[in-house]
């Protein structure tokens, strides 16, 4: 007797692959790589138009 094998997804695959489980790196608020350029382009008009296109 053979085993017959389901093609549904794997659970462990399905639970890893969940988005609380992925990793995050937080962005420091002051300090040493808190420099955002796109804080100050969105205060540009043009800037933010070019964005959305």
């Amino acid at each position: 007797m053979a085993k017959k094998y389901s093609r549904g997804p794997n659970k462990a695959k399905v639970l890893v692959s969940d988005p609380c489980y992925r990793p995050r790196q937080e962005k420091p608020a002051k300090g040493k790589g808190s420099y955002r350029r796109e804080a100050f382009s969105l205060q540009d008009e043009k800037a933010s138009v070019f964005l959305a296109a």
